[in-house]
């Protein structure tokens, strides 16, 4: 946890608004996996304050245009991912405006909406996130904006339906009886989705 300790402090000490992503903003949810980076959504005007912040603390900057995102890394503890215009097509404005305040292990976490993981989540489409998007589902379904997911989702060019179909099919084995279990939120995700 020292990565986002780090990331904690460096935002703190400099004023900056983040959502955090990723398995990070899973803890929410439930925490049934781990994971060694911090990706996190900060606004652009942020970005030179939490550079001189982390820098300070013994991380480099690098750029990465072909993923679109700022890494800071640390020899030692490893890398904070940084996206400052949109993740999955999501503007960063918006994913840090839906962000919600949990409190884990004694510190406030800002973390971006489910509903916004699972857009974020559906536009990667690596397994791991089809797993996530799953077990936000798994927990969730009943509670999700619908109108905001499929609103999106549109606005994207996101097929909601079938990714979010196609996802539960990774839900991890773990689940007490996973067949009844992706019987059940396919036919909810048929009947809530538009696409």
């Amino acid at each position: 946890m020292s990565l986002l300790n780090d990331f904690l402090l460096a935002c703190q000490k400099s004023n900056v608004k983040y959502a955090l992503v990723g398995a990070w903003a899973l803890i929410q949810i439930t925490r049934y996996r781990t994971t060694h980076d911090v990706d996190a959504a900060v606004l652009k005007t942020d970005l030179w304050k939490l550079k001189e912040a982390l820098e300070e603390i013994g991380y480099f900057y690098l750029h990465n245009p072909r993923l679109g995102k700022h890494e800071f890394k640390h020899t030692e503890k490893g890398d904070i991912d940084v996206y400052t215009e949109t993740i999955g097509g999501v503007p960063i404005e918006q994913l840090i405006g839906r962000a919600s305040t949990i409190v884990f292990e004694g510190r406030n976490l800002r973390c971006v909406s489910p509903e916004d993981l699972i857009l974020v989540k559906l536009a990667a489409g690596r397994e791991r996130d089809k797993t996530d998007i799953a077990v936000i589902l798994y927990y969730l379904i009943e509670k999700l904006d619908w109108h905001y997911l499929n609103e999106e989702a549109k606005k994207l060019n996101i097929k909601l339906g079938e990714g979010l179909i196609n996802s539960v099919e990774r839900l991890p084995i773990t689940v007490i009886n996973p067949h009844k279990v992706r019987k059940k939120l396919t036919e909810r995700i048929n009947d809530l989705s538009e696409s």
